[in-house]
């Protein structure tokens, strides 16, 4: 009886971790959640290119990013805080590219300057 409850329960531990997985994985499109700082430049069915920018001070509400590339237009200091609470601050330097995975998060710019970035979504293959 025992072997069939620690059974059960790592079955519901299992089930409440993929579900919470979930939640992260439907976070807001950028976009629809902050239109204001995120503007849609171009869009087919394979890339989407998004002006960036975010005021010093202001806060982006949790949001979801396929695979993409960032290049910043400008240097500055924004704090990320993921889905289970953990934060990264990063000093961004203005002309360095970067790709990054498909990630959740939330962003606050904590610097003096207008964060400005080119963000390049890619989109997957239809098939």
């Amino acid at each position: 009886m025992k072997t069939f409850a620690a059974f059960m329960l790592g079955v519901m531990l299992t089930i409440a971790v993929f579900l919470s997985g979930l939640k992260t994985g439907v976070a807001q499109d950028p976009v629809t959640a902050n239109p204001d700082m995120f503007k849609v430049l171009a869009e087919d069915e394979r890339v989407r290119v998004i002006d960036d920018r975010v005021p010093a001070g202001a806060k982006v509400a949790m949001h979801s990013h396929p695979p993409y590339v960032v290049y910043p237009l400008n240097s500055y200091r924004m704090k990320f805080t993921f889905p289970d609470g953990t934060t990264r601050v990063v000093d961004v330097e203005a002309g360095k590219a970067r790709i990054a995975p498909p990630i959740v998060h939330a962003e606050e710019n904590i610097g003096t300057t207008e964060a400005h970035a080119l963000l390049v979504e890619l989109k997957e293959p239809k098939k």
